[in-house]
Parts: structure tokens; C-alpha cells; sequence
């Protein structure tokens, strides 16, 4: 019996966490029982790193939503490559895909829901609904993510499977050279605490929250350390906090590859998400062996443990979130139990080895092997 071929289909491939999980996938299935492939509707760096890695990859390169000649080309790559499964990955990629299975001939479709979208989409779960019975299996990548959606789809909880987002823990170890090195470089002292936020400047990640909560904690004691690493349409908002008097000891560093190092220098991460879906920066955060200031939201409630990897608050709550920042940075013995908690927290629930054999499982499940 030959290799299974699966075909990842995503929204774009600019670096996020979606994006990161199916290159995860791609890169780390086996070989030996699996043909894998990406195709993304607009490309980005992530399509950079899967050629690099050797996984087949194309762009459509969608410029609309009219851009229908891009359909037709997507079902003739279906009709050429004959993959058992698509997997389709976010609203859009899914939209598209579903259509392009029927004209391409494609027998066996996934799709994961990567998030608990908050904004006013009901035409996204309305789709979801109707298109459900074209649908071998719902992934949801968390809990709290599969009843939210199940919520606005009307869907039956049964509908979906749970598997749970997984991080490289080993990957994320703390470099106590890159330590010493970046808050040389950032102008921090080896002792003094410092935050970290990593992730897009955009409307999901409630960077004003974490602006607000800056200065409330500067009118407590005075400016707080700070590094910000992400870009996005937030960004004049950051640039704007950088010039006031509680952002002087925040360093915003744009986009940056080297995640891990941020992580390594920091002592908390903080994510004032409005909405997620699981928090793969919180997950890799703990595997850093760093304590998470977290919205109470479905996705980060499934991976940061309130009060023993980190601590949840409600969400656009800068008063909230000011306290318990404040809390971790001057109880170091607390912050570094709850560090050292959610490493362990990620062995045990998040790693990406079982994340893939879960997905390999449901594969080769669908297709009768």
C-alpha cells in the first residue's frame, strides 16, 4: 500500500500561528507513510521555510475575492496531484478549498479551526454549518475553542475532535548566552525584571491593553521594562507609547525570527489577546520556562494554568493585567515555580510529537488504513 498524500491548503503563509502549525506538520510527518504538500492562497515567509525544508509548496497568489481563475487553477493542482486528503486551514483557505475539492475530485477533507473569533462574522459560521457534511472531521485546537465554535455554528459538540496545538519544548530552552547578550544589547540589567510581548500588532492581540497596563504600572513606580517583538497594523499605537514616559523602557524590536532568544532574555510573557484560539506564543513561552500574564479567553485558558504556570485576567482589563505583572515581578520565587511548571505543563500536554502522531492517526483513519 502506497504513501498517503495530503495537501495543506492555508489562507496565506506570512509567519502566525496557524501558519507555524502547518509547517510543523508538513516538515515533521513521516515520510515513510505520507506525501505532504502546502498550498497557500497568498505566500509570505513561511512559504520560504517549507521550500527550504524540501515540502512542495505553491502560492495561488489571490489579489480578491473575485479572483476566480485562481479557483480553477487550485482544482487542476487537486486533479494533478490526487491527494487522499486536503486540510484546510482558516476561514478563507476553507471557503476556497471546499468548492475546489468538488471540481478536483478530492475524496477526503479536514479543516482546523485555529481560533475563537470574537469579531461579528456570521456568515463564517453559518458556512461552517451548512458545509459541515462535506466534512470528514472538525479539528478544533483546543477545548474551549471547539465549544466556543460549536456555539456559534449551532454544530454538535461531537462534530469536532480536540488535538491540542504542540510546541518543540527542547527548541525553546532558555540560552543563557543570548540572555546576557540581548539585555546588553536592549540596555536591561542582568537582574532587573523584564516583560516580553511576542506576536502581530493587531486587533486580536489587545496591544492597547498591555499599553494601558504600562502606564498604570509607570504612575505606580515608574517605567517598566519591556520588549515588544511582532509588526503589524498596531504598530503607530506602539511608536506612539515608545515617545511617552511609561514606554521609555520599552524596546520594540519588529518582526524577528529569533524567538527563543527574546524568550531566554525575559522573565514573563504577557499576551492581552482579545481572542485566540489556543496561544501558541503562551505555549512556547512556558516551554522557555517563563510565567504567562494572560487574557482569560478560550484558546490561553486551555494552555496557561491560572494560577500555577501563570495567571489569567479578564480580558481588556489594563488594571487587571497591571496587578498581576506587578505580582510576578516582585515575587521572583513565585514567578520562577510557575516558569519552571510550564515547561513541565508543555511536556506533558503540548509537544509537537504528539500533535503530529495525532494527526497522522485521523489521516489514516479517514482513508481506511
Amino acid at each position: 500500500m502506497g504513501k498517503l498524500k495530503v495537501m495543506h491548503l492555508i489562507t496565506e503563509l506570512a509567519p502566525a500561528g496557524a501558519e507555524r502549525c502547518v509547517y510543523e506538520l508538513a516538515t515533521r510527518m513521516d515520510k515513510d507513510l505520507f506525501d505532504v504538500s502546502v498550498v497557500g492562497l497568498r505566500g509570505g515567509g513561511v512559504a520560504d521555510a517549507l521550500a527550504n525544508a524540501g515540502v512542495p509548496v505553491r502560492v495561488l497568489d489571490v489579489k480578491s475575492k473575485l479572483d476566480l481563475r485562481k479557483l480553477g487553477r487550485l482544482a487542476g493542482w487537486l486533479r494533478e496531484d490526487r491527494p487522499d486528503v486536503l486540510h484546510t486551514h482558516l476561514y478563507h483557505a476553507d471557503l476556497v478549498g471546499r468548492i475546489a475539492a468538488v471540481m478536483g475530485g478530492v475524496r477526503h477533507l479536514v479543516h482546523t479551526v485555529h481560533t475563537a473569533e470574537a469579531r461579528f462574522r456570521p456568515w463564517q459560521f453559518a458556512f461552517a454549518r451548512l458545509a459541515a457534511k462535506s466534512c470528514d472531521r472538525i479539528i478544533a485546537v483546543s477545548e474551549s475553542t471547539r465549544e466556543f465554535h460549536a456555539g456559534k455554528t449551532g454544530l454538535p459538540i461531537t462534530a469536532y475532535e480536540v488535538i491540542l496545538n504542540g510546541v518543540d519544548a527542547d527548541s525553546f530552552a532558555r540560552d543563557a548566552a543570548k540572555r546576557r547578550e540581548l539585555r546588553r544589547q536592549w540596555s536591561v540589567g542582568q537582574d532587573e525584571f523584564l516583560f516580553a510581548y511576542v506576536g502581530r500588532l493587531a486587533e486580536e492581540k489587545g496591544v492597547e491593553t498591555l499599553i494601558d497596563a504600562m502606564a498604570v504600572l509607570g504612575s505606580r513606580s515608574g517605567p517598566v521594562n519591556l520588549v515588544m517583538a511582532g509588526d503589524g497594523p498596531g504598530r503607530e499605537g506602539v511608536e506612539k507609547f515608545l515617545g511617552r514616559e511609561a514606554g521609555s523602557r520599552t524596546r520594540w524590536l519588529g518582526f524577528v525570527d529569533d524567538v527563543r532568544g527574546v524568550l531566554s532574555a525575559s522573565d514573563c510573557l504577557v499576551m492581552p489577546s482579545r481572542w485566540e484560539g489556543f496561544g501558541l506564543a503562551a505555549a512556547e513561552a512556558m516551554a522557555a520556562s517563563l510565567p504567562v500574564v494572560a487574557s482569560n479567553v478560550p484558546g490561553l485558558r486551555d494552555v496557561v494554568a491560572d494560577g500555577e504556570t501563570g495567571i489569567l485576567v479578564p480580558h481588556e482589563d489594563p488594571t487587571s493585567l497591571a496587578d498581576a505583572m506587578q505580582r510576578l515581578s516582585e515575587d521572583r520565587q513565585l514567578s520562577e515555580a510557575m516558569g519552571s511548571a510550564g515547561r513541565a505543563r508543555v511536556a506533558e500536554k503540548f509537544s509537537i510529537s504528539r500533535a503530529v502522531e495525532e494527526h497522522q492517526r485521523l489521516y489514516q483513519s479517514i482513508c481506511g488504513r
